[in-house]
């Protein structure tokens, strides 16, 4: 039962992590109409200026967070700019925009493997941090990692939320998912909104690689590890579905760790195979029920991203 126990507590931490990787995903998407697989690269942008300001500047964890907020948006935004804003102008379909963000998520991690030779950080590295065990309960080790994690998590996925329904740049989001065309016609600046949106967009996912460098290692590939995960937990809300995407990321993480843990422990199952369940929960999902679990609750046809 602690073995049990103990994958729930993995489940719940990166469960968090996974929540604010996809929760940016949903809303390019919702929002903008972009599928956007570069996603991924912002995580990796994140983990990297969490590593190197750990690393080198001597920062505490905590205090990597908003740079590499910051810093991510940043380089979501210039993705807008460069890449997608250019193919929205010209009313690509939405297979190009992904075909565009595939290129850009290359071109973003081999920037990042240039940057990392060049001044020898080194691949596979692990930052500076120390894990302390806080308290324990029934023999579960909670440590000050997970105790920073949690609360950061809610304060962001809160923060967003209350953003999204009583501001007016929140507001104006949720127009332009509904009906883009009567947004413009409304005075509604789509740039402003496409910029905001890439920026938070990239910023949830910065903040989640600063955390998720600290349970894996620096490398640019940790986007990429973790893309899978983030697509399925967006699949899960249907795409489309904030909260739907929250407890997408959930079931991912319990799936991925508790439910694989049971079936090592009772049939033998390889625990190699952790990464086969996202990719099993995404394939059922869009083949059973597209719409994800939000669909499960309404017969309401849904539109953008108001819930």
């Amino acid at each position: 039962m602690i073995e049990i126990a103990s994958s729930l507590v993995r489940a719940l931490q990166s469960g968090a992590l996974y929540a604010l990787m996809a929760i940016g995903l949903t809303l390019t998407l919702a929002i903008l109409k972009i599928p956007n697989i570069a996603h991924a690269e912002y995580v990796t942008v994140g983990g990297y200026v969490s590593f190197y300001l750990i690393n080198f500047a001597g920062f505490p964890l905590w205090q990597t967070v908003l740079p590499a907020f910051i810093f991510s948006g940043v380089v979501a935004v210039l993705s807008y700019l460069t890449v997608f804003r250019p193919l929205k102008n010209r009313k690509v379909p939405m297979f190009i925009l992904m075909v565009a963000s595939f290129a850009l998520s290359l071109i973003i991690r081999y920037s990042i493997y240039t940057v990392v030779a060049a001044a020898n950080w080194g691949f596979g590295v692990k930052p500076k941090v120390v894990t302390n065990v806080v308290f324990r309960i029934a023999g579960i080790a909670i440590t000050d990692i997970l105790l920073l994690v949690l609360p950061i998590t809610v304060v962001a996925t809160t923060t967003l939320y209350l953003f999204m329904m009583k501001t007016r740049q929140g507001k104006q989001m949720r127009a332009v998912a509904d009906d883009p065309d009567l947004a413009v016609v409304s005075g509604i600046n789509i740039d402003k909104v496409a910029f905001l949106t890439f920026f938070i967009s990239g910023g949830l996912a910065g903040v989640a690689g600063a955390f998720w460098v600290v349970f894996t290692h620096a490398h640019p590939d940790i986007g990429l590890e973790a893309l899978i995960r983030i697509i399925a937990a967006s699949a899960l809300g249907g795409f489309l579905s904030y909260p739907g995407t929250l407890a997408g990321a959930f079931i991912v993480t319990l799936a991925e760790n508790t439910v694989m843990d049971i079936l090592n422990r009772n049939f033998g199952l390889s625990l190699a195979l952790k990464p086969l369940m996202p990719m099993i929960i995404t394939i059922v999902i869009l083949v059973i029920r597209p719409a994800g679990i939000t669909g499960l609750f309404s017969r309401q046809p849904r539109r953008g991203a108001a819930g």
